[in-house]
């Protein structure tokens, strides 16, 4: 168990508006002043670009949530988000992941020269196959053109 836990206790309805009014106040801090800060620029922007529509509160709140979200996502060591800085796998572990797959890469090879070998060869016994049917066929037909003088 965890010595440094702490338990907050709310006792009766004065505790129950002070929990409210605690929450309140934070959201009113962290939450709806940034958001209306937001707001009252961009719409001051907005007015001065001509073109650009006008924002709400609720919309000013969003806005300073993506802008909130955004630098937490950019400056945490631990978030998703990394630019060139990954402490995943160890060094020996990508150097045989590496190997392992220059191995597979010369394997594949073997096999393609392998098979270019013997699809070589048998390229090269079809002319000879050919011309020896050619062969024998011519040697049929004199034949038969012999026999035929013959008779």
């Amino acid at each position: 168990m965890n010595k440094n836990f702490r338990v907050i206790t709310i006792n009766g309805i004065r505790g129950m508006f002070a929990a409210v009014f605690i929450v309140l106040g934070l959201v009113a801090g962290f939450v709806i002043s940034p958001g209306w800060l937001c707001m009252t620029l961009w719409n001051h922007y907005a007015e001065n670009a001509g073109n650009i529509a006008l924002m709400n509160l609720l919309q000013g709140i969003m806005l300073w949530a993506i802008i909130a979200l955004s630098l937490y996502a950019l400056n945490n060591k631990r978030a998703l988000i990394g630019f060139g800085s990954y402490s995943g796998l160890p060094p020996e572990q990508i150097k045989d992941i590496i190997s392992k797959t220059k191995m597979s890469e010369d394997k594949i090879r073997h096999d393609i020269e392998m098979l270019t070998k013997e699809l070589q060869e048998k390229n090269d016994k079809i002319p000879q196959e050919i011309q020896q049917k050619t062969e024998e066929n011519n040697l049929e037909d004199n034949n038969e053109k012999v026999e035929e003088e013959i008779k």
